[in-house]
């Protein structure tokens, strides 16, 4: 870099501190905008991680075998078959009915969960105190949710009837594998030991349950050599087949959506800090229109003054995106904290670089491009400027007559599209949200420009 241009450049520094302080805050407008993608991206990722880690956890077993009604003999013979050969089965039986508190006399409906010695096979359900799940099969003994007791009006140690049996709840559920939180308040759970399920009296001809069974495979099968062997007796009496890689992909599935989503959202709020940047740097051109014609008396040509002005730029929207990027960092360790309670997995929290990256590079360009068109009016300002003063919107203006400001226009569109289809991870979505949020800037641009002429014309 020549002597001359270094000069030059630092006289537009030091020019004006004030100018610079707001053209950082112009450029701030985009750090909401990096700091939800980052966050969206980084938060996907950890969940995804954790599904993938968890996939047996969550599901209990490496097989769940489910059927809306008991299951047939034919069924119950390949289980103790199953079980003869060293393959463990857990079951489950799971049904709504109203919970009576011996004490209170208050009655509340809850999902009651029969469940046999060893279940679940992976993972843990945690309780308070911690060993009420460990002692549950020990007696007429239930272990319920929290929000069971506020309902009853009930405390640990109380009685609760179900049916014509009566329980001892000895502790609460605090977590529950590969279920959510938030849905105990609608239905609050109540875990009893099966073998008492036929004294409540609950399950009879016409009453609606869920049976399940958990398989544990040994270390030298594969869930497709199970299903090879069991295909033809499950599906002739209509047992259904859960694997662990099934659970996991439809739980990856539900957050890739749910990302897709809330990166439409990211993308719009970056493009609303892109459109904040653009009017700012407008507004600080309208500012430096003499600064620059100085410098042009002093030298510089167009392009060194146009280039002097664009990194001043890139530097500050560098700034402003590391600040998004650093606050999506935060949020991405919030996140899991605010929505624990509806997500079925526990969130380990790790740095993504990737996702980190990717949000500083799209905050920095879109600051630049959308810079970029308001400063490329900086080219036309001649020396004659500094004595034969033009008004600042007639520059403004010429520059739009520029063939530059046609490409740097192209270039806006282009990077919609791009980072939408990136975002969207499909073609076709991406195209359809970069039309809907052209068609909404378009109206807007179009309500805009009438209240501009009505003010004109009022005022």
């Amino acid at each position: 870099m020549s002597a001359p241009f270094t000069g030059l450049a630092a006289v537009a520094w030091r020019e004006s501190r004030t100018a610079r302080r707001r053209l950082l805050l112009y450029m701030s407008s985009i750090t909401l905008g990096v700091a939800a993608l980052v966050a969206i991206d980084s938060f996907a990722q950890n969940v995804t991680r954790s599904v993938h880690e968890q996939s047996r956890s969550l599901l209990g077993g490496d097989l769940s075998l489910s059927s809306n009604a008991a299951f047939k003999p034919a069924v119950e013979t390949l289980f103790d078959s199953l079980q003869a050969n060293g393959t463990p089965i857990a079951r489950q039986v799971s049904f709504a009915s109203m919970a009576l508190a011996a004490r209170t006399g208050l009655t509340r409906l809850s999902q009651v969960r029969a469940v046999t010695p060893g279940y679940p096979f992976y993972g843990q359900i945690e309780t308070d105190p911690v060993d009420a799940w460990s002692q549950l099969q020990s007696g007429r003994r239930t272990v319920v949710d929290a929000s069971l007791l506020v309902a009853l009006n009930a405390h640990v140690g109380d009685s609760i009837t179900l049916g014509k049996s009566k329980f001892l709840i000895t502790g609460t559920l605090t977590s529950v594998p590969g279920e959510i939180a938030v849905t105990a308040a609608i239905g609050p759970r109540l875990y009893i030991p099966a073998r008492y399920l036929d004294e409540t009296g609950l399950l009879v001809f016409g009453s609606r349950a869920d049976y399940e069974a958990l398989v544990k495979l040994p270390p030298n099968e594969t869930t497709d050599q199970f299903a090879a062997r069991t295909a033809r007796v499950l599906s002739k009496n209509d047992v259904h087949v859960h694997t662990a890689a099934q659970n996991e992909y439809r739980l990856s599935s539900a957050i890739d959506q749910l990302r897709n989503f809330l990166s439409v959202v990211g993308l719009v709020a970056l493009l609303l800090g892109g459109i904040g940047v653009a009017s700012g740097v407008h507004a600080f051109v309208m500012r430096k229109i003499d600064t620059v014609a100085i410098l042009r008396c002093l030298g510089a040509t167009s392009g060194q003054v146009l280039v002097i002005y664009v990194l001043q730029a890139a530097a500050m929207g560098l700034v402003g995106a590391a600040a998004g990027t650093l606050l999506g960092v935060g949020l991405q360790f919030a996140m899991p904290l605010a929505v624990k309670d509806f997500l079925p997995v526990a969130v380990a929290v790790r740095l993504a670089p990737a996702a980190l990256l990717t949000g500083l590079g799209i905050g920095v360009w879109v600051a630049l491009v959308f810079a970029l068109r308001p400063l490329l009016a900086l080219r036309g300002v001649s020396p004659l400027q500094a004595l034969r003063r033009e008004s600042d919107d007639t520059v403004m203006r010429q520059a739009r007559r520029d063939s530059a400001t046609y490409v740097v226009s192209f270039a806006i569109v282009a990077s919609v599209f791009a980072i939408a289809i990136q975002r969207a991870e499909r073609l076709r979505d991406g195209v359809g949200f970069s039309i809907g949020i052209l068609i909404a800037v378009g109206a807007l641009w179009v309500v805009a420009a009438f209240m501009t002429w009505l003010a004109r014309r009022l005022v």
